[in-house]
Order: C-alpha cells, then structure tokens, then sequence
C-alpha cells in the first residue's frame, strides 16, 4: 500500500527509548543478573507502545468503524476481477516490481544488521567489563546510542524515502458503496466518504484507471481503480462525494 507510513521516530517514542537505553545501561553496568528480565520487558513495552501509535495513527486499525459503515451500505458499483487490466499496464507493473526489489533489499540490510549486532555485541561486554564502573556504563550508554542512531538514520535516510515511493495499490476487485470504496478481498483497503472530498484523484483513459491519493491527508492511501469504464467509476465516485456533502450540510 502506498502510504504515509507511521513514523517510529516521532518525539514520544525518542523521549521513550532514551529513557530506556539509560536504564539497560544502568542494570548492565550494576545489577547485569537482572539484564534479561529487564530486555524481556523492553521488548514487551516496545511493542506495546508502538502498537499503540499505529493504532492511532493509522485508519488501517482507528477507523474500522469507518469500513464498517461502507460495507453495511447499499452497493452502486462493484468491480469483481479487473486482474488483466492491471496485468497490461506494463508501468504500473515495473513500478510495482522496483517496490519489491526494495524491500527485498531493505531485508538483507536488516539481516546484516543483526549479524553485527550479534557479533559485536560479544566484543563489547568483554570490553566493558575490563573497565572501571564508571566508564562501564559510558561504554554501554554509548553502544545502544550508536545502534539507536544506525537505526534512525536507516528509517530517515532509507526506508521513509522508499515508503514514499512505493506503488499505488490497485485493487484486483472493489466495490463504491454509499459510503465509500472498499476492496473486494479482505477489505484490507477502504476510503471512507469524507476523506474522498479532499482527495486528489487522477484519470488515465490509456490505462482504464482512476488514482486517488489521499496521502496529503495523512492517510495512508494511494489507490488505483482499473475498469473498462472509468467514466462510469469516476460518475459513482462523484455520487458518494455529493451524498456526504450533503450528510454533512445536514447535520451542521
């Protein structure tokens, strides 16, 4: 899915992982028999809290009510295999395998990443422990500050640039309800009415497909809508926007 992604790195989660790294250093350098216990927790916080983020952040999981209302709605069109026409776009298709290759090169980068990770963590407890208490803890609070900064660098410098330039999503099936646009297969996709009157869409006759991005809105939609007959998509498209000005003229 082509998206504005959750950001790991916004200040709560840096304010959080400093706190953190302060206190991993800490039990290594004075209570180290408590040093497994202590990451047992990290990791069950750190995973809590960015679910938590992404829950909030993300209308994947905030806004399901929002998906509920479109597929409870009455259907005025539906798409149910338009797999040939996202086939011959040969574009789309490049650009859909270049978004592969990427996270098959971003997952080898990951894997090497915890290959030294692993390695050099050895070398570095060896060497902390031939030091003095005090600078123990200065060697440990500077190797989790070292991995911390690969890790932002990585998320800002590699993976945001290649989020951002992922594929759109097009959508083998869907349906345009009175509410809104769904995927037809595990409404794993959904674009609620509201956010279509603010969205940017674009038309390729050429290539039968309606684009509407909705990623200036932060939400994490780039989608794509093949059909025989955009005319007749992009008029039901324009039906739900004026049903939801008029829902919402009514209730202001």
């Amino acid at each position: 899915m082509s998206a504005s992604q959750y950001n790991p790195y916004n200040w709560k989660f840096l304010l959080f992982t400093q706190v953190w790294l302060i206190i991993i250093s800490i039990v290594l350098t004075y209570y180290p028999q408590y040093y497994f216990e202590v990451i047992i927790l990290y990791i069950i916080v750190i995973f809590g809290f960015t679910f938590f983020m992404t829950y909030k952040s993300n209308p994947v999981f905030r806004d399901r009510k929002l998906l509920y209302e479109i597929v409870n709605a009455r259907t005025i069109y539906e798409e149910k295999d338009v797999t040939k026409l996202i086939m011959a776009d040969q574009e789309y298709q490049k650009q859909y395998m270049d978004s592969i290759k990427r996270n098959f090169r971003m997952l080898g980068f990951y894997i090497v990443y915890l290959a030294i990770l692993f390695f050099a963590y050895q070398y570095i407890i060896k060497f902390a422990d031939s030091q003095a208490m005090s600078y123990r803890l200065l060697v440990y609070l500077a190797y989790f500050e070292a991995l911390f900064g690969i890790g932002f660098f990585v998320s800002r410098k590699i993976l945001a640039p290649s989020m951002s330039n992922m594929a759109p999503m097009a959508l083998p099936s869907y349906k345009i309800t009175e509410k809104g646009i769904v995927s037809g297969k595990g409404y794993s996709v959904f674009l609620h009415a509201k956010y279509l009157l603010n969205s940017e869409i674009t038309i390729n006759r050429e290539k039968h497909y309606i684009e509407i991005d909705s990623t200036k809105q932060k939400l994490p939609y780039k989608v794509r809508l093949y059909s025989q007959d955009i005319d007749k998509v992009l008029d039901y498209i324009e039906r739900v926007k004026r049903l939801e000005l008029k829902r919402q003229s009514s209730e202001g």
